[in-house]
């Protein structure tokens, strides 16, 4: 293969990508927390600009504090039943402001765990298994 071909065989991979859902609990209800897992540039992006906290050794294993990238994480969704919410609300100026960020706060502690848990997971360790996988395809 050549190069043209590994950025248009990675560019499908990325099309290819389907929304994850993971269901919590906000207020008393069930709800789906819904993102799409983005690009690796883009995560790298997001992570740099949130340093692992000094006293939390997840993070410092990390590099980075998966809280606050969960909580500025983009174009994240709520699934209220049949209902996709985006959870984009216009400002009294006429911007767009997502609550997320507020949301997040909101989620019980397992909810959030899992959120952050699953936006790793696709982002960390899924990339990582699908590298690993086809390697060992190539050598088998």
């Amino acid at each position: 293969m050549n190069l043209e071909e590994l950025l248009a065989e990675a560019d499908e991979i990325l099309a290819a990508v389907e929304p994850l859902t993971v269901p919590v609990t906000l207020g008393k209800s069930t709800v789906g927390v819904r993102f799409l897992p983005m690009d690796g540039a883009r995560w790298r992006g997001l992570t740099v600009k949130h340093p692992p906290r000094p006293d939390v050794p997840a993070d410092m294993n990390r590099g980075y504090n998966i809280d606050a990238v969960v909580g500025a994480y983009p174009d994240v969704a709520l699934i209220i039943g049949d209902t996709v919410d985006d959870m984009l609300r216009v400002q009294e100026d006429g911007t767009r402001v997502s609550a997320w960020p507020e949301t997040w706060k909101r989620l019980t502690a397992t909810g959030r765990d899992d959120v952050a848990a699953e936006m790793w997971s696709a982002h960390e360790l899924i990339p990582e298994k699908l590298v690993d996988a086809e390697g060992k395809a190539l050598a088998g």
